[in-house]
């Protein structure tokens, strides 16, 4: 894995964690516990899956539909 794609993996978790917090109304570190423990985190830290190169509405949409899931 490049650096650019681990930044770019990076920025699109710093994302989808700040969307977590945003929309349910909790803390960062709540957020961080939410998204960390996902499967959805395990797919987008693979850079296989092309999903840290998505937009952020993506990402959340994805995110969303997996824990709703």
């Amino acid at each position: 894995m490049s650096d650019i794609q681990k930044q770019m993996i990076e920025f699109s978790t710093m994302d989808l964690v700040k969307s977590v917090a945003l929309s349910r109304g909790v803390s960062l570190q709540k957020a961080m516990r939410v998204v960390y423990k996902s499967p959805f985190f395990l797919k987008l830290q693979d850079p296989q899956t092309g999903l840290y190169r998505e937009s952020k509405a993506y990402l959340i949409r994805r995110f969303n539909l997996e824990r709703e899931a």
